[in-house]
């Protein structure tokens, strides 16, 4: 996640602060779950901070739960220019199975609001079902509803609407549901 500077640069704390089109690492780390620790504070949802980086405090921890099945985890950074380029989107999913059905769908996108955030749509129709070619269509449908992408030197609010679907159905199928 990230371009070589990024990775020998860059922390994992700043991924949280970074402005949009930067900190790829963040949708990652809400589709993974995770929890921040503040200085005096408890743990709390990445969720929380992101709605509210403003009021932030110094962060002394990030607590990410590691996925019991590796291949429950995917994430893709769409860019234009290879590997260091800024991202047009990225895309996380964490999609935990039970009996091959998937229970706890999580999946965040980057770059497609003013911070990284949750595709609830998303989550609805993959939650409770089996990561078939049926599923993953219906899932593609829904990839941009509830987004509010920024238009800016990159791409067009209206550009990371029409491929977000493409590259979400992507992913999926990486994942083993083709």
């Amino acid at each position: 996640v990230g371009g070589p500077q990024v990775r020998n640069m860059a922390t994992v704390g700043g991924n949280l602060f970074a402005a949009h089109p930067y900190g790829d690492f963040t949708a990652a780390l809400l589709a993974l779950g995770a929890r921040v620790v503040a200085v005096g504070q408890g743990a709390r949802p990445l969720e929380d901070l992101l709605r509210d980086r403003g009021r932030a405090a110094l962060i002394a921890s990030i607590e990410v739960p590691r996925p019991r099945n590796p291949a429950d985890f995917a994430f893709a950074k769409v860019s234009r220019i290879k590997p260091k380029g800024v991202s047009v989107l990225s895309i996380a999913v964490h999609l935990p199975r039970e009996g091959g059905r998937i229970r706890g769908a999580r999946v965040a996108f980057g770059a497609m609001g003013p911070t990284p955030l949750r595709a609830a749509a998303v989550e609805r129709v993959l939650e409770g079902q089996a990561l078939d070619a049926a599923t993953i269509a219906r899932a593609a449908q829904v990839a941009s509803e509830g987004l509010d992408p920024p238009t800016d030197a990159i791409a067009s609010a209206w550009y990371r609407r029409e491929v977000a679907g493409v590259h979400l159905r992507r992913l999926l199928e990486r994942m083993g549901g083709r």
